[in-house]
């Protein structure tokens, strides 16, 4: 009888797949998503930011917490830090990544070119332009010789990191209005100009790597455009120079986030 019944049970068993009767696999997790990266990434200048972040000064109004939002079954993950520069982002940020991303996002660079140095010798009143362009040619330097080998090895590692994720990797928007509208005591129209020059530049680097690595560049130059420092009331996405809170000086307001960042960052996630 004990034989029987095992055998009718196989028997059922078999029947019961064959008539498709079996209980359907539980839904795989939604796929995962993570933002890397500096400052950009984290939403300094933008307000709103969470106490548990610390230094990092993550904001609620940053792009890759807008995207999330907007994306509800989506895991994600906010490792953006402020000051950080490639090598962070290396060392500090990718071991932290969760297994199984389907998207990652990343802005860096700015730091590991001394942004916040030429910011103080071309921006800020009472400087003069040879402290400018000693400042800029640094950077430009950095620009040439060590960004470009920073970000390969970078990239490589994050591919390796997450080989199934769609990487985006998004450029910086030129900070400053050239054509000041009214007075203007951010530097001078050559200064910013000449600023913005650079960011075009260190923009064209993060296209050729996020191109050579495979990952999608997001460019937020065009979103950005009139926008930027001495664009007028009403119109700056981006920060003056902030007293009180100085490190948010120059960077992305809710706006520059909100309207300048998300909607391309979007385009190249999807």
């Amino acid at each position: 009888m004990r034989t029987l019944s095992r055998t009718c049970a196989t028997a059922l068993t078999a029947t019961a797949l064959l008539l498709g009767g079996a209980a359907p696999a539980p839904a795989a997790p939604a796929a995962g998503y993570a933002a890397l990266g500096d400052s950009y990434a984290a939403g300094v200048g933008a307000g709103g930011y969470d106490p548990a972040a610390g230094d990092c000064h993550r904001s609620a109004n940053a792009y890759p917490v807008l995207w999330a939002a907007a994306h509800p079954g989506t895991a994600a993950t906010d490792l953006a830090c402020n000051g950080a520069d490639t090598h962070a982002v290396l060392t500090d940020q990718l071991p932290k990544l969760p297994h199984g991303l389907a998207r990652v996002s990343l802005t860096v660079g700015g730091n590991d070119l001394g942004f916040t140095d030429a910011v103080l010798a071309c921006l800020q009143p009472l400087t003069t332009d040879e402290r400018c362009d000693r400042a800029l040619a640094h950077s430009a330097d950095l620009l040439d010789h060590q960004l470009p080998s920073r970000y390969d090895q970078l990239l490589t590692a994050l591919t390796a990191a997450a080989p199934d994720a769609r990487v985006v990797v998004t450029g910086y928007p030129d900070l400053l209005a050239t054509e000041a509208s009214g007075l203007c005591w951010t530097g001078t129209g050559h200064r910013r100009a000449e600023f913005n020059a650079l960011t075009d530049r260190v923009d064209e680097l993060i296209h050729r790597q996020a191109t050579a690595h495979g990952a999608r560049f997001a460019d937020p130059r065009p979103a950005f455009a009139g926008h930027g420092v001495c664009a007028g009331p009403g119109g700056e996405w981006i920060t003056g120079i902030v007293l009180r809170t100085p490190w948010e000086s120059f960077h992305p307001t809710a706006e520059g986030q909100s309207h300048g960042y998300l909607p391309v960052v979007s385009d190249a996630l999807s």
